[in-house]
C-alpha cells in the first residue's frame, strides 16, 4: 500500500515537473519561429500550456501570444531575420510560422489583436493581420496600429512597399502604400487613399513604446547577426542577462576629478 501511495506521489510530482517545463520552454519535437531579444516593463507570452512572464531569450512558437501591459515593450527575432516590436498595451499573435532552414525563407502570418507594431521584414511570405485589414509586406520595414475602440487599422511604411486591404476578401479595394506613405482601413471599408505619413517623430513614447518613425531604417546585416546570436547561445553557463528597466530614464551619479 505505502508503495502504491509512493508511486501516486512520484508521478505526481513528474507531471508537475513536466507542465512547469513546458511553461518556460517550448517542447523539443516543435521548432521554434524565434526569440525574444529586449523586454521593456511587463510582457507575457501566452500559450496552450499557460502563461509565463516575457524574458530575454525565451523562445516563440506557433499559435504564441505575445501581450504587453501599460510603457511595456518587446522586441522579437524569427528565424528569417525579421525584427518585430510591440509598443505597449498590445497584443501580437503569431498564427502561423513556417520556416525552411535550406532557402531561409518563412511564411508567416501575425495578428495584432490591439495596439501598435514595427516591422523589420526579412524575407517574403510576410502577413499581418488585424481584425480589419490584411497587410503583405516584402522586404521592407512599416508599422501597423489598431485601435479596438474605432476599429481602425492605420499602416506606415517606412521602406519598400506593403499591400493593403480590407480583412473581410468580399470588400472590393487593394491599395500598395510606399515608402513614407500611410492607408487606414476601418470596419467594413476599403483602405484608403495612401497619404504622405508623418515621419519627423523621433524618440521612444510611452504610449505606443515604439522607436518614433524618424527611425526608419533597417538594421544592417551585423545587427541582426547579434541578435541572432544573443537568442541562439545565451543558454551557456555563466552567460548574464538583464531586462532592460521599465522605465527610458535611469539617474546615474558621478564623481569625476580633474587634475589641478
Amino acid at each position: 500500500m505505502k508503495i502504491e501511495r509512493l508511486k501516486s506521489v512520484l508521478c505526481g510530482l513528474l507531471t508537475a515537473a513536466i507542465v512547469s517545463m513546458g511553461l518556460a520552454l517550448p517542447s523539443w519535437a516543435v521548432d521554434k519561429a524565434g526569440d525574444v531579444v529586449s523586454v521593456r516593463g511587463k510582457a507575457v507570452i501566452e500559450r496552450k500550456a499557460g502563461k509565463i512572464d516575457a524574458r530575454i531569450k525565451d523562445a516563440l512558437l506557433e499559435s504564441d501570444s505575445v501581450v504587453t501591459r501599460d510603457k511595456a515593450r518587446v522586441k522579437m527575432l524569427f528565424r528569417d531575420d525579421s525584427i518585430l516590436t510591440l509598443g505597449a498595451n498590445s497584443k501580437l499573435v503569431i498564427k502561423k510560422y513556417l520556416y525552411s532552414p535550406e532557402s531561409k525563407r518563412a511564411e508567416s502570418i501575425y495578428e495584432l489583436a490591439d495596439g501598435r507594431l514595427r516591422s523589420v521584414v526579412g524575407s517574403s511570405g510576410f502577413k499581418v493581420t488585424t481584425p480589419t485589414a490584411f497587410a503583405a509586406a516584402r522586404g521592407t520595414v512599416f508599422t501597423v496600429s489598431y485601435n479596438m475602440e474605432t476599429g481602425a487599422t492605420e499602416i506606415t511604411v517606412l521602406e519598400g512597399s506593403v499591400e493593403v486591404r480590407n480583412i473581410n476578401a468580399e470588400i472590393a479595394g487593394t491599395e500598395v502604400v510606399t515608402a513614407g506613405q500611410s492607408s487606414t482601413v476601418s470596419g467594413d471599408k476599403p483602405p484608403t487613399t495612401p497619404k504622405p505619413a508623418d515621419l519627423t517623430v523621433g524618440g521612444v513614447d510611452d504610449k505606443g513604446g515604439l522607436p518614433g518613425l524618424g527611425e526608419g531604417v533597417e538594421p544592417e546585416q551585423h545587427i541582426i547577426d547579434d541578435l541572432h546570436d544573443q537568442a541562439e547561445h545565451s543558454l551557456k553557463p555563466g552567460h548574464q542577462f538583464e531586462q532592460e528597466p521599465a522605465h527610458a530614464v535611469t539617474n546615474v551619479n558621478m564623481n569625476v576629478q580633474f587634475p589641478k
